[in-house]
């Protein structure tokens, strides 16, 4: 569980990976071939279990999440941190080394002409860097005063008014948001980026819940709380006003049967189809919580099981919409971990299970949650000074990109 200590001197750019550590972002240049390892022009599919480009090559999205608003009424927010700015921040994404932010969003922001103008306004300064924007729909009504309500919406569905629902979010707010109006605020959102190859993909509904929840989200077998239904539904109305988009689907978390990330096992007896083929990708979100004691031993079966077996079989991709790499430079426990699932990956962990890859085929995509600078609170990539915190330096920085080896210093078997 232990790890080698981290300091300035280990962090440069070598040929066989990219080590991010606490170096000033001035101080950044490209990769030894001297050519920025951003994703190709145009709009992204699938093959199998890779995500490929226009021309059949795999590629690897490597985000940064964080960079919308989840709080009705909230506006974006570039000047609480080291850099001010949309610009200086996407600016220092692309210099960090990654190739794409992933961007939350309420139901209520869809008629905020406020905060639409600057989606817009962020999509363009994407747009002008290279990086690449996946919107998340956070939520339907969450406020600030419930701000867990905003991360994760209580009721654990996609709506809160209409049948299915209680008539609200499950956190005292009353329901406005019906399936229909879900759908179509979607349609809103798919139209007003179409043509525009900047926005690749569009991840339906964060972290559908069903361990507390009396009217939980189901995968399958009809009825309004059919997630599986309302990813082919909404998948196919986004995909007549913009094809080109990925639509990404989420798995149902439940923590009473072990799915404390998410379970996709639904997913190969049931795929999500839609009219334009080739453009699901599957998701979930990665932390330690509540894992720090496995061993690999352990958290590989329990991988595989839960959405491991798309990748190994050549199903279909998945991404990591969210995962950990906060915590302190104490809790070794959660650090090792975190490179525990970098190494399963990234492709490491063959001889124990996990999945390899091979030829030019791409390990899997994830999002470093998050953007930001609070290490007060063990939450964002950053410190004051605008640099890589050290406790999450290689963990970044294996999450970048082509295949290569996990760190010695992290890496266990």
């Amino acid at each position: 569980m232990d790890r080698l200590p981290l300091n300035n001197s280990r962090f440069k750019f070598l040929a066989s990976a990219v080590a991010i550590g606490t170096v000033p972002l001035a101080a950044f240049g490209s990769l030894p071939s001297g050519k920025p390892l951003m994703l190709p022009p145009g709009y992204l599919r699938t093959r199998g279990s890779q995500i490929v480009d226009a021309g059949g090559h795999p590629v690897r999205i490597a985000c940064m999440g964080g960079f919308g608003t989840d709080i009705v009424g909230g506006r974006l927010d570039y000047d609480n941190g080291p850099f001010h700015g949309v610009d200086a921040n996407i600016e220092a994404v692309k210099r960090f080394g990654f190739n794409c932010i992933r961007v939350d969003f309420n139901d209520k922001n869809v008629s905020d002409p406020v905060v639409m103008g600057q989606f817009d306004t962020l999509v363009s300064t994407c747009r002008k860097y290279g990086v690449r924007v996946i919107f998340d729909n956070h939520n339907n009504e969450a406020t600030a005063q419930n701000w867990g309500n905003a991360a994760q919406q209580s009721n654990g569905i996609w709506f809160d008014a209409g049948p299915g629902s209680d008539g609200t979010d499950g956190a005292g707010n009353t329901g406005t948001i019906s399936d229909d109006l879900f759908t179509q605020d979607w349609i809103a959102m798919a139209k007003r980026y179409a043509g525009d190859p900047t926005v690749i993909g569009f991840d339906l509904r964060n972290e559908p819940v069903a361990h507390y929840n009396p009217r939980p989200p189901v995968w399958g077998g009809g009825g309004p709380r059919d997630i599986h239904a309302m990813y082919e539904r909404v998948g196919n109305a986004i995909q007549k006003v913009n094809p080109g988009a990925l639509i990404i689907c989420e798995a149902i978390i439940n923590w009473e049967k072990g799915a404390y990330a998410g379970d996709l096992t639904p997913a190969k007896a049931m795929p999500v189809k839609l009219r334009v083929p080739a453009k699901v990708v599957y998701s979930l979100h990665e932390y330690s919580w509540d894992k720090v004691d496995v061993t690999k031993k352990v958290l590989i079966p329990r991988l595989n099981k839960t959405w491991g077996f798309l990748v190994r079989e050549n199903i279909a991709p998945v991404w990591i919409g969210e995962m950990g790499a906060t915590g302190s430079p104490s809790d070794k426990r959660a650090i090792q971990w975190d490179a525990d699932l970098l190494a399963y990956l990234n492709g490491e962990d063959g001889d124990l299970g996990g999945p390899v890859f091979r030829g030019q085929d791409q390990p899997v995509s994830a999002d470093l949650w998050r953007w930001g600078c609070q290490p007060e609170t063990e939450d964002g990539c950053m410190n004051h000074a605008g640099e890589i915190r050290p406790e999450i330096a290689e963990y970044a920085s294996g999450q970048l990109f082509t295949r290569r080896p996990i760190p010695s210093s992290i890496r266990r078997r």
